[in-house]
């Protein structure tokens, strides 16, 4: 089902490579005056396709080929900008850093960047208006009602760039539908659901967890299985449309069956590796900043610079987290909390002007590092709560201890969709988005969420 979504990704990253191509060639015809010659354009490409893939890859991380969020016309344009923009320096540091005496690339550079996001931006207005006159090619139907249900149907019409469109919901009259879903047509007769779906065009046959218990709506999909139609449980559905696990499997046996602890030891290894590089790396960049941030913070209001808190880390285990002092110091200690522990809001008034500055781009994060370094935390993992923010969640949420199977991260599968978890609605949230990490946890899921990291910051 996620061919036709990654297809279209392929297609809209062809398209920016073809255009950096053309941009290029019209870049030494600018520069030049005149055609450029075959000897020319290769002198220049090995360099130049170097810099391409970088350029692509900026392009994942501001978001270009995320087709499954709707957006105006500057959620289209902006990012556009802000790639063009980041890939002129980052070409500039580039050809910096590898200098060639056969080529002089700081004006064909610019030219390039001008010509190649001019040319790919025409390109996504063609390829948009393609796409909208096309009609998706999966046709949804859902078997049987309830909040999963209501949730990715509004989402499939919300985001029909990722190739869904809704048919219709089949449920028994007993299954009361809210008056909001109005997004598709309601079928009542659960007798004639092979009629219904063989008479329009169908492609999923999406089955809600409670319709196994219905023998009649078995028997008619039963029938199903001799067509073409595919049909898959709401649960792996709802899991790729949405990237959390549905509250409505939270169970003891689901757990037992989908979180076991697999031992990799050479994933671990890895994890470990990068984790000590990254801190190093990371660390010596946060070294050269602090001084800066510590005078920032210093005059920007009375506290102390650095701010100790416990956190809740794997195992339950209880660990002191560094950070940055982003509010004002209201209590004894330094921290903004007068009456207890709170929930941080996202335009929370405690927070100073410097301290806005350094949430914006995570700096008050940088000291976490030395946690990093220290293994308290890895690089990837969901994000380390409060011991008593998470005894209360853990009281709401019988299964919250489930988030410390897993060593607690400095970026993570949940923070990457939410930023501010400042309800409990939210903490569920986010519990389903680390419960989803937890079950699908690979190297490869690692890369995409550090890949879409830089995004948020960006």
């Amino acid at each position: 089902m996620k061919f036709f979504y990654r297809s279209q990704q392929l297609i809209l990253l062809i398209g920016d490579a073809a255009s950096f191509l053309v941009g290029l060639w019209l870049a030494i015809l600018a520069r030049t005056g005149e055609l450029p010659t075959t000897p020319q354009v290769a002198s220049h490409l090995p360099l130049f396709a170097t810099v391409f893939v970088i350029w692509i890859i900026i392009n994942y991380i501001n978001g270009l080929y995320d087709l499954g969020k709707p957006a105006g016309e500057e959620g289209r344009t902006r990012p556009l900008f802000e790639a063009a923009a980041l890939s002129f320096v980052v070409g500039i540091v580039f050809f910096y850093l590898t200098p060639n005496r056969a080529i002089a690339p700081k004006t064909i550079l610019a030219l390039t960047v001008l010509f190649g996001y001019g040319l790919s931006g025409i390109w996504r207005a063609i390829y948009r208006r393609s796409r909208g006159a096309v009609a998706p090619p999966y046709t949804v139907y859902f078997v049987g009602y309830g909040k999963e249900v209501q949730e990715l149907a509004k989402g499939i019409v919300m985001a029909p760039g990722k190739g869904y469109k809704v048919g219709g919901i089949v449920s028994p009259p007993q299954e009361l539908l809210p008056e909001s879903m109005k997004v598709a047509p309601r079928f009542a007769d659960v007798r004639s659901l092979s009629q219904i779906i063989a008479s329009r065009p169908t492609n999923i046959v999406v089955i809600a967890p409670h319709v196994r218990y219905d023998t009649e709506s078995l028997g008619q999909l039963y029938e199903l299985l001799f067509t073409d139609v595919q049909m898959v449980d709401l649960m792996s559905f709802y899991e790729e449309m949405t990237g959390r696990i549905p509250p409505s499997t939270f169970s003891e046996g689901w757990f037992l069956e989908h979180l076991r602890h697999r031992h990799d030891p050479i994933g671990e290894r890895v994890r470990l590796v990068v984790d000590y590089l990254a801190g190093i790396l990371l660390g010596t960049i946060g070294l050269i900043l602090t001084p800066a941030i510590a005078l920032a913070i210093r005059f920007s209001s009375p506290g102390p610079i650095l701010i100790r808190q416990k956190r809740v880390g794997r195992h339950g285990r209880v660990f002191t987290l560094y950070k940055f002092r982003s509010m004002y110091a209201l209590a004894a200690d330094g921290s903004a909390e007068v009456n207890g522990v709170q929930f941080a809001q996202k335009n929370d008034k405690r927070i100073t002007p410097v301290g806005k500055w350094l949430r914006r781009t995570h700096l008050d994060e940088a000291p976490q590092l030395w946690n990093l370094l220290k293994r308290d935390v890895t690089l990837i993992g969901p994000r380390p709560e409060r011991p008593e923010i998470a005894a209360e969640l853990q009281t709401r949420l019988p299964y919250y201890q489930l988030r410390h199977l897993v060593r607690p991260g400095l970026t993570g599968w949940a923070l990457i969709h939410q930023n501010y978890t400042d309800t409990y609605d939210k903490s569920l949230q986010k519990l389903q988005y680390d419960l989803y990490y937890i079950k699908n946890q690979s190297l490869v899921l690692d890369l995409s969420i550090v890949l879409r990291t830089l995004n948020v910051i960006l």
